[in-house]
């Protein structure tokens, strides 16, 4: 078996174990939610969703560090060289203790003053609110620590300890909103008591595997001070796209809230659910391949580097177009079953994320990409600030008097837009062919949507209700026959069969 093949199938493996894992959690999420906002109510969820999104803000320094650690993990595992493992682990975990310091400063100082002075909070649950922010700045700070251990065991590809804590995570989760549901005090509160709880019997978990099966990433205090620099360095130019990310994100939701009230948090907040679900889906993908990705450019393998980063590109689109058409076409009904009484412009919010989604699920594979090949300065200032043209940009939108949904069709012209300014990137900086991409990627993802649309729009425009659902649960055969005759080359087609031949036939 050829070392490309034995690549491949781990990635099957473990993108098996992650789609197990993303079904369960997804049912049980959509469930949980739900009942949060029966119990919490429209206010309280959207003043939950508003303070929570405050405090993850001030964490986009941990979404650098976490890039920088995993890339170097990666590419460390791939050489072999345990010491530097042990080195790079020790001292990512002091640089995250670091960082909860500054979050800390910075959260009990300009992120309180924000909350308590520039928010649009009902004056009754402002002392509840500072609870719950209180509490939400406890959660990330052990969410930060998490993030060395997380990495660690992303870069080893343990994904059967990675798929079974999170079902974990995922019905302690369950739990927390049954005891919710019996209790009589504030419910505000006691929910973020009990998430906090949760996020530090998780993290225990993380740092017992670590230290029990994967002997080198123990912590000690003596670290590399060049490595340590050479760490930092790479995070600082992540900063720019750690902060575009969250703060495009969660500055839509407090701009959102400055001209339409927490409602209108609520709202958002649910539509982060859907993201959250439709999201995780090319995100096991991309998660089990991205390892892959990294060690082949340190390895030296540009030709499987490139291949790789093609067709993840391809098939997360098409993964995510099988999962969109459905809810698009029959939000809806899709809101009534899961939420009986949605709130208003959930509908429509819903169904831009929805294409939102799909745009994005492009981005991932190219970040990978410039990642591996540690030339990200540049190209995290130029994403960056593209994306955070999102907020001058809906600011300016909400003040002439437009209606809220307007910030997400904003979220997904500037998002078209960055993908296009990626690709250029990985042209100029890991000499990809824009031809190439285009014929690799593009032309398939074209065609496939172009032949699958109509077909969507005549089972919308003749059918209602459950019959119309079904028909697309139905529909979701054909679009994966579409995919493999107008979206796969003929190398991916005879890899199919061949799947098909050694898995299935041969049982027979």
């Amino acid at each position: 078996m050829s070392n490309q093949e034995s690549n491949s199938k781990r990635i099957a493996k473990n993108t098996l174990l992650l789609y197990f894992r993303m079904i369960l959690i997804m049912v049980v999420s959509l469930y949980t939610s739900r009942v949060i906002l029966n119990e919490l109510g429209v206010e309280d969820f959207g003043i939950y969703n508003l303070v929570a999104g405050v405090v993850v803000l001030f964490s986009f320094l941990s979404n650098a560090m976490v890039t920088a650690t995993q890339r170097y993990l990666s590419v460390a595992i791939g050489k072999g060289d345990e010491k530097y493992i042990q080195s790079i682990f020790s001292t990512s975990l002091l640089s995250h203790f670091i960082l909860i310091l500054f979050i800390v400063f910075v959260a009990e100082t300009v992120g309180l003053w924000f909350v308590n002075t520039k928010l649009e909070i009902p004056v009754d649950r402002m002392y509840a609110t500072n609870v719950i922010y209180q509490l939400a700045i406890a959660t990330t700070s052990v969410n930060i620590i998490r993030i060395p251990y997380n990495a660690s065991i992303i870069a080893n590809e343990r994904m059967a300890f990675f798929a079974y804590i999170s079902i974990v995570e995922t019905f302690l989760k369950l739990l927390v909103v049954w005891v919710l549901a019996i209790t009589s005090g504030d419910k505000l509160v006691v929910y973020s008591v009990l998430l906090l709880l949760v996020v530090i019997i998780i993290d225990i978990a993380y740092w017992y595997y670590c230290h029990r099966f994967l002997v080198a990433n123990k912590f000690y205090l003596k670290t590399n001070k060049k490595l340590f620099v050479e760490l930092t360095s790479f995070s600082v130019w992540n900063l720019f796209g750690g902060l575009a990310d969250v703060g495009y994100k969660q500055g839509t939701n407090i701009i959102l809230n400055l001209f339409w009230g927490v409602s209108i948090n609520a709202v958002l907040g649910i539509t982060n659910q859907i993201r959250n679900a439709v999201v995780s889906f090319i995100g096991n993908l991309q998660l089990a391949v991205n390892p892959q990705i990294v060690k082949s450019y340190a390895l030296g393998d540009y030709e499987y580097f490139k291949t790789l980063v093609y067709r993840i590109s391809k098939y997360s689109y098409f993964l995510m177009l099988i999962i969109v058409f459905p809810i698009i076409f029959n939000i809806d009904l899709i809101l009534e079953i899961w939420l009986e009484n949605p709130p208003k412009h959930t509908a429509v919010f819903a169904i831009l994320t929805s294409v939102f989604c799909l745009v994005d699920s492009l981005t991932g594979p190219l970040w990978a990409a410039m990642q591996a090949g540690g030339k990200i300065k540049r190209f995290q200032i130029v994403t960056g600030i593209c994306l955070l043209l999102n907020l001058p940009v809906s600011y300016l939108f909400l003040m002439y008097g437009y209606v809220p949904s307007v910030v997400l069709i904003i979220q997904i012209v500037i998002t078209g837009f960055t993908v296009g300014v990626r690709v250029l990137f990985v042209k100029y900086y890991l000499q990809f062919s824009i031809r190439n991409y285009v014929r690799e990627v593009i032309f398939p993802i074209v065609f496939v949507t172009a032949l699958s649309l109509p077909i969507a729009l005549y089972i919308y425009a003749g059918t209602g209700g459950y019959y119309r659902l079904l028909l697309f649960i139905l529909f979701v055969p054909i679009m994966c026959c579409i995919i493999y005759v107008c979206g796969t080359c003929k190398s991916e087609k005879e890899m199919v069969m061949r799947t098909i031949r050694t898995k299935f036939l041969k049982r027979k």
